[in-house]
């Protein structure tokens, strides 16, 4: 029995979980749409067919709820681990122990075995960037990911705000994207503002696995940054880090500071 999913919750969800079974043994929140009130939809999936399968072992709800609290402490102790830091370059040979920008960013799509989120400004040469990336969705379709990027109005365009979304859109699926299955992109709809205070850019460039690892750099989704430019990141192994930076994309997302963009033949 594979408990991973129990091992991405953080303490207080674990801790609310196991309060729950404990005061109404009788009625357990065992089903997914009861448990969508305290977790995402995929973690209340998830950790439904865990609970489901317990049950099916004869665990009771306080022997769950003992377990759940076992898992929220030593998630507790996890949290308060150092986390390990490496450096991660682009360019030259650098006589000091560094880790490689193309190498790492293909290991973590390689590694990742619930979600992605990848952020970043440019985008160009991504059938190469996101080969590994596109690889895994196509051939686990349990895998999630979402990419927040920069939708750029060219320097004296006056084209329609739709027609720029539009063309990117377009120009993603058919010569960005290396894979059939398409992942979530999202933009900020003031980088297509043509100047005042209103416009921004998805400055932004980071890669999160699994709300366990984080790499934050800053070199683009391009061959030259990945590959020629003097580019420097920092990766981290710390689910704290790593979640802190998954929510504030999250939470962008859900008060629509970033909106969805609609890319071809893709629904939901």
């Amino acid at each position: 029995m594979k408990f991973d999913c129990l091992a991405s919750l953080d303490r207080k969800e674990l801790i609310r979980l196991a309060d729950l079974l404990v005061a109404d043994p009788a009625s357990p929140p065992m089903t997914e749409l009861a448990l969508q009130n305290y977790l995402t939809r995929e973690q209340a999936s998830q950790v439904t067919g865990i609970l489901e399968e317990l049950q099916r072992n004869r665990m009771t709800p306080d022997q769950i709820a003992l377990l759940l609290r076992a898992f929220a402490a030593g998630t507790e102790v996890s949290n308060h681990a150092s986390p390990t830091v490496d450096v991660v370059v682009t360019g030259p040979d650098a006589t000091t122990r560094t880790r490689d920008t193309g190498v790492v960013v293909r290991q973590l799509f390689r590694k990742a075995r619930q979600k992605i989120l990848a952020v970043g400004f440019a985008v160009h040469q991504g059938k190469s960037v996101f080969k590994t990336l596109g690889e895994r969705l196509d051939h686990d379709h349990s895998i999630k990911a979402t990419l927040c990027l920069n939708i750029e109005r060219r320097h004296g365009s006056t084209s329609l705000d739709q027609n720029i979304i539009r063309r990117f859109a377009n120009e993603f699926a058919r010569d960005v994207w290396p894979g059939m299955r398409l992942p979530k992109v999202y933009y900020d709809p003031r980088s297509l503002a043509s100047s005042g205070p209103t416009a921004s850019s998805m400055h932004a460039k980071c890669i999160v696995i699994d709300g366990q690892e984080a790499f934050v750099t800053s070199a683009n989704f391009t061959k030259a940054a990945q590959e020629r430019n003097i580019e420097l990141g920092l990766l981290v192994n710390s689910p704290v880090i790593a979640r802190q930076i998954d929510d504030h994309f999250t939470s962008l997302i859900r008060n629509n500071s970033l909106v969805r963009l609609a890319l071809p033949d893709q629904l939901g």
